[in-house]
């Protein structure tokens, strides 16, 4: 007989991603926070790597707030210091709930640390509404789907794109006598009870349920998962890790660039299935207001959004990117096999909270 282990997130964690949204919607509610930071909302004109790279080595350095993962973060900042030697890349590596809380607390206490911002479109839009990030469009920027253009100007430098997938154990589903999940609902179902993990902070995964399917069939789905008894996990790569190890046998949002990856290495312990329409979510690489090392940020901005740059993102971390040049990974992003379903992009606080709320009740989560 299966016996299911829950998996408790640390409360900590949980109440800290939610102090952290909280603190933004509060911030969004004064009207003034923008103003107060003196961001002008318009892009500046891009100056040119000749004109930027005088100013930026005498600056010599430049701050990156990111939540590109632990083990990339080194060779994408290798491969910039190649391109321009004597620019030392200072990078922090933040989780997704805790990058927006650390600028903004840092800014309103008049601390101007960080030149660059990388992380998913939801917190990058609260930071752009509070006024905590400046406009600056690369100048090499790719077009944008239709969902994803109501982005503000300026603030549209989409470096790479996640997807969420179904990942599984081939050994531990075989064993089992269970058949590979290649949909949702399957796993809802009295076979897999117990059977597969997911993150109650995967907010982004559930804005693309809701705009596919529409509120109250994602709400009714995510609640079937929650009723089936899921382990609940603290984040995307735990989850890999655990199905990796056969316990439990699949993920319901486990992000397909690392899923893909995993598989090549260890086909036998790892797998994955798309969905049709398929969980996409716009990760952004922005301007901080008042960047303290401005010309090394811009070009740094400037570099990573290049084809050559993106080039780079595709073969360190097997992101997805939206650029012709770059050779993503055909398992993982193929529109014509398998639409995006994109997140929120622009989302109010209120409805964030209010989607994240009844996304974790729906889990037991808590």
């Amino acid at each position: 007989m299966h016996i299911a282990r829950k998996l408790r997130r640390s409360p900590r964690r949980a109440a800290g991603a939610l102090a952290g949204v909280l603190l933004l919607a509060g911030l969004s509610a004064c009207a003034g926070a923008a103003s107060a930071t003196g961001v002008d909302a318009r892009p500046q004109p891009a100056r040119s790597p000749a004109q930027l790279l005088p100013e930026a080595r005498k600056e010599g350095s430049v701050v990156w707030y990111t939540t590109f993962a632990d083990d990339d973060v080194n060779h994408m900042i290798a491969a910039f210091q190649k391109t321009y030697p004597g620019i030392r890349v200072k990078a922090l590596r933040l989780s997704a709930d805790q990058l927006p809380t650390r600028l903004v607390t840092e800014q309103r206490g008049g601390k101007y640390t960080a030149d660059v911002i990388s992380a998913d479109c939801e917190p990058v839009y609260q930071l752009i509404k509070v006024g905590t990030l400046a406009p600056y469009a690369a100048p090499q920027q790719m077009a944008l789907p239709p969902q994803l253009r109501d982005l503000p100007d300026g603030y549209r430098n989409v470096v790479y794109v996640l997807t969420s997938t179904i990942a599984y154990n081939p050994e531990a589903v075989r064993k089992a006598g269970l058949q590979p999940p290649t949909s949702l609902q399957d796993l809802t179902k009295p076979q897999w009870r117990g059977r597969f993990s997911i993150d109650p902070s995967a907010i982004n995964w559930y804005e693309s349920l809701i705009s596919s399917m529409g509120h109250a069939a994602a709400l009714h789905l995510v609640e079937e998962l929650g009723n089936n008894d899921p382990q609940l996990v603290e984040s995307h790569t735990q989850s890999l890790t655990q199905v990796q190890s056969g316990e439990p046998a699949a993920s319901v949002n486990a992000y397909g660039y690392k899923a893909s990856a995993l598989s090549k290495k260890t086909p036998t312990r790892m797998a994955f299935s798309n969905t049709d329409p398929l969980p996409s979510a716009a990760a952004l690489a922005e301007l901080a207001n008042r960047a303290p090392h401005q010309a090394a940020a811009e070009l740094f901005l400037d570099w990573i959004m290049s084809p050559a740059g993106q080039r780079i993102v595709v073969q360190v971390t097997n992101h997805t990117v939206l650029g012709e040049t770059a050779a993503d990974d055909k398992s993982v992003w193929n529109p014509a096999k398998w639409k995006p379903a994109w997140s929120l992009p622009v989302i109010t606080a209120d409805t964030y909270n209010r989607y994240l709320t009844e996304y974790q009740k729906a889990l037991h989560d808590g």
